[in-house]
């Protein structure tokens, strides 16, 4: 059975804002690399050669990014107005076809083996498969209700959860999806809700599997989701020093990429951490859990379980930062080492004043 892949890029990134509103939510890095190219290499681990990529206007960067990716074939697809995941699947059926294929949500992560999936997939023919996962925190989240292995019901971000078993943003439909779409009306949210459409599949009669997944996953759609994907991300990666990277007097502990054209003096590196093309890292402490971005510049910094945009500039004598997402561009700089945590847009000036002494009563 062939099978494409869509992957849904065209959200608004309300949770990240204001990161997003420079750039799309999926060309957000994580571990190193835009969101999207951790998306592409999962699904290629799954023999997923031809993918649907649904972008929103103004994502044009993002469109002729994925377009210049040299593992899969990749279609670009304009959902011109925000409608919700349904909707984006509607807008992508000239792609799709009258075929089965597999959605994902590309704000989501994970490692599992999705092929125990795919193989129920076509061994059993349902309308749609769901992939889900347990979670602590269900009303976040669409729930699906289980008798044995068939979704019984689904509903998004319940009040009253009825499972702890969150949707996990990877689906596989079959043709039968795109007449219970059809047949959708907006919810609450304006939006049309591939919850619904389940929902609807379920009503007319149709078999709708679930498929829990092992290993980690992780809604990388806000700021918290995001260093906890960077975080799992980079738990992975091997060590790599460049051999064009100038190192001097640098302590390391635990695995460390550093790439081309970097410089780092005085600094300690707590591995997992990334270290981009191009940063300048002097008499600083970098990790655990950090990303840093090409042509960073970091002075006089401890910065751990962070993700640090290409350009950003971070300064001491002693900024102290923890749990932290800086835009591109932004400069970051104190005057004493109080410890923050920040969400920096792109091309920010923040200063973090010393703070001063309450006189003694």
């Amino acid at each position: 059975m062939r099978v494409k892949a869509l992957v849904l890029c065209a959200g608004r990134g309300s949770r990240l804002r204001p990161l997003t509103h420079t750039r799309a939510k999926a060309a957000l890095p994580v571990a190193g690399r835009p969101m999207w190219q951790h998306v592409f290499d999962y699904l290629a681990r799954f023999g997923f050669e031809e993918i649907g990529v649904v972008v929103g206007p103004g994502q044009q960067e993002l469109s002729d990014a994925v377009q210049r990716w040299p593992r899969q074939r990749v279609h670009v697809i304009l959902q011109a107005e925000p409608g919700g995941i349904a909707h984006a699947v509607a807008t992508a059926r000239p792609f799709l076809a009258d075929e089965p294929f597999l959605l994902y949500l590309g704000d989501n992560l994970t490692d599992a083996d999705i092929t125990p999936a795919i193989r129920r997939f076509q061994a059993a023919a349902p309308a749609a498969l769901l992939t889900l996962h347990r979670v602590p925190n269900p009303r976040e989240f669409g729930v699906a209700t289980l008798e044995g292995d068939r979704v019984v019901g689904v509903v998004e971000k319940p009040a009253d959860p009825p499972s702890d078993l969150a949707v996990a943003g990877i689906y596989l439909f079959s043709p039968a999806v795109h007449a219970a779409i059809a047949g959708l009306r907006p919810s609450h949210r304006g939006e049309l809700e591939i919850t619904d459409a389940v929902a609807r599949l379920l009503a007319d009669g149709h078999l709708v599997l679930g498929h829990t997944l092992t290993g980690w996953w992780q809604d990388a759609g806000s700021a918290a989701g995001l260093l906890a994907a960077n975080a799992r991300l980079l738990a992975s990666l091997p060590a790599n020093i460049h051999p064009s990277a100038v190192l001097a007097e640098v302590a390391i502990e635990g695995p460390v990429q550093v790439g081309p054209g970097a410089e780092l003096r005085r600094v300690r590196l707590k591995g997992p951490v990334v270290i981009g093309a191009g940063c300048r890292v002097t008499d600083s402490e970098i990790g655990p859990s950090t990303s840093v971005g090409d042509g960073a510049i970091l002075a006089g910094v401890t910065v751990a379980n962070s993700v640090l945009l290409p350009g950003c500039r971070l300064q001491g004598p002693a900024l102290h930062l923890a749990d932290s997402v800086v835009g591109a561009g932004a400069h970051v700089w104190a005057r004493a080492g109080h410890p923050a945590a920040l969400v920096v847009g792109d091309d920010a000036h923040l200063l973090i004043p010393q703070q001063r002494r309450q006189p003694r009563r």
